[in-house]
């Protein structure tokens, strides 16, 4: 039994499951939590943050009627950021055929990129191999050549916020996971093999954060996690109409949208004040105007993140948008008009159980935790260690290069 805990900024997510044959999962228990003691993604309270990642994983199995064996860890945070690399190796004097050492050394010179100390690589994706400098190949093992290369996509973190994640993990009595970037988890969940291979990307709208991935060719291309998210729509409410943060998160919410041509001049709605009891009202379309605005100033942001991606301002496939800000009304609409590219949100597929807890947008991530580790996701990092020091298999040491070798279940390449 696996566990994935998606460590968000406004809360924490815990589903339990176990794999199904073709790379689905069936999720048997499902707990949540506010994110006590974390901010932005970041923990600034261990103690806090470990209460709530203990409870989050209580209810969990408390439903499920059973323990987990593997934990997945979601993380996010300014300080995840991604970055491509590249690497060959000779194989000899003669072409001759490639083997799985030979992927395996290429990959770990590939992978082998200076940081600076208080930094450590998460992730270490393949993109693709080439022989002899010739065209890219899903795999070369069996294909003939002098000299293999590899590009890879690495995707690194702060080295302090991870080793606080591991100490939270300690105190809620989990000692064998593995850390994925959040991002790619609910990438894992939502787009399918076709929308990888023509280009797609996955915008992860979060409380705080808005975490960015981008795919071509099959095969991660761009990661980035910019500092907006719903709390700033929130934020804005609550300023410009000067009421309460509670308040304004449930104007927000209730009334809330980001189409202002579709309201009425004559509609109001309530709101209280800072410092008065007595309810005000304002108009619907001056909220939507001011939620209007954020939205197309992430718009903004996110489209700068897409051409850095080297999409321009087109992904073929267009964009998924997951997360719990993809519950604003309107939104999906709104930047599919401001990007002019398809814009549809992600819901996690191949999913049995609990479908109610795991098939929602803002889910995607904990469900896509579950997927990474029964599929086997191909990782060369360094597998990251439990708290007690020990390198966690989750499926083997190695099952990262078994993937890469052999065909996957739904069609991916490695």
């Amino acid at each position: 039994m696996i566990i994935g805990i998606d460590i968000g900024s406004h809360k924490i997510v815990a589903l339990m499951g176990e794999g199904l044959p073709g790379g689905g999962v069936r999720v048997v228990g499902a707990g949540h939590a506010p994110a006590e003691g974390i901010r932005a993604g970041e923990v600034v309270s261990v103690e806090d943050a470990a209460g709530a990642i203990g409870a989050c994983v209580e209810r969990a199995e408390r439903l499920a009627g059973d323990t987990f064996d593997s934990a997945m860890i979601g993380v996010t945070g300014a300080h995840v950021v991604g970055t491509a690399n590249r690497a060959a190796v000779p194989c000899g004097r003669r072409p001759r055929p490639m083997d799985a050492t030979d992927v395996e050394r290429v990959l770990e010179v590939a992978g082998t990129v200076p940081v600076e100390p208080e930094r450590e690589v998460l992730h270490v994706l393949p993109r693709s191999y080439r022989l002899d400098g010739g065209s890219a190949v899903d795999s070369p093992i069996g294909m003939e050549g002098f000299r293999l290369e590899a590009e890879v996509h690495i995707v690194t973190g702060s080295l302090g916020a991870f080793n606080t994640v591991r100490r939270c993990l300690k105190l809620a009595d989990i000692d064998r996971y593995r850390i994925v970037m959040s991002t790619l988890a609910a990438a894992e969940a939502t787009v399918t093999p076709d929308e990888r291979e023509l280009g797609v990307v996955v915008v992860d709208l979060g409380h705080a954060l808005t975490g960015i991935a981008c795919f071509a060719d099959g095969a991660i291309v761009h990661t980035a996690t910019l500092k907006i998210g719903g709390k700033h729509l929130t934020n804005d409410l609550a300023v410009l109409f000067q009421t309460p943060f509670d308040q304004a998160e449930r104007l927000k919410k209730t009334h809330g949208h980001v189409l202002p041509e579709h309201d009425d001049d004559r509609a109001e709605v309530d709101i209280v004040p800072f410092g008065e009891e007595q309810v005000r009202s304002v108009r619907r379309r001056d909220v939507s105007r001011v939620l209007a605005a954020r939205a197309d100033e992430m718009a903004s942001m996110i489209l700068a993140e897409i051409e850095r991606a080297g999409f321009g301002d087109h992904p073929p496939a267009g964009v998924v948008l997951v997360g719990g800000g993809t519950e604003l009304k309107g939104l999906p609409h709104r930047l599919q008009e401001s990007w002019r590219v398809p814009v549809r949100v992600g819901r996690p597929t191949q999913v049995a159980g609990l479908t109610n807890a795991a098939k929602s947008p803002d889910h995607a991530a904990a469900v896509g935790l579950l997927m990474w580790a029964v599929r086997g996701v191909p990782d060369a990092a360094v597998p990251n260690v439990s708290t007690n020091g020990h390198a966690v298999p989750l499926g083997g040491m190695f099952g990262w290069m078994r993937e890469t070798l052999l065909p996957r279940r739904d069609g991916r390449r490695g």
